[in-house]
């Protein structure tokens, strides 16, 4: 017991990786591959993507393709949805959200979804389980005319 206690602060001490981890793009197929792991670490007592709670910020140009890979390290159950405000239920873009967002994934499970950017705005990627959204387990999503895609932490912009 004492040993797991330790080990769970231990990760919550660490940094998480740099955010372009998370990122992959194919640019000739105007692409763009987003990893976020649900409950990376004790960051933020568990809610967070990739080890970061609402301080990424992702950037996808319009009409872009996004695919979204959503790993839920647990324990807990978490989803992830692109959603247009917070609070929201509803996925911003069709076919924006895991199966059964507000049930989320078990821990260990892993659920794909995939999206066409076809409006610009800014979205948030949240898991919409009751309550983690509050807990601040959220990023921002920004669709934009043009450019390249990218991730920055926004605490060290």
């Amino acid at each position: 017991m004492i040993a797991a206690a330790a080990a769970a602060l231990t990760l919550a001490a660490q940094a998480p990786p740099p955010p372009r981890n998370f990122l992959a793009v194919d640019a000739r197929r105007h692409r763009v591959t987003i990893t976020l792991i649900a409950s990376y670490d004790g960051a933020n007592g568990g809610f967070n993507f990739d080890g970061y709670s609402r301080f990424l910020m992702w950037t996808v140009p319009r009409g872009w393709t996004v695919r979204v890979v959503c790993k839920n390290r647990g324990p807990l159950r978490h989803s992830c949805a692109v959603v247009q405000n917070a609070g929201s239920t509803k996925p911003a873009f069709r076919g924006a959200a895991t199966p059964n967002p507000q049930l989320g994934l078990a821990a260990g499970q892993t659920a794909r979804f995939t999206f066409r950017a076809t409006r610009k705005g800014v979205y948030r990627f949240a898991c919409l389980v009751s309550g983690h959204e509050a807990a601040r387990m959220w990023d921002v999503l920004k669709i934009v005319r043009h450019g390249r895609p990218s991730v920055v932490n926004l605490l060290k912009s």
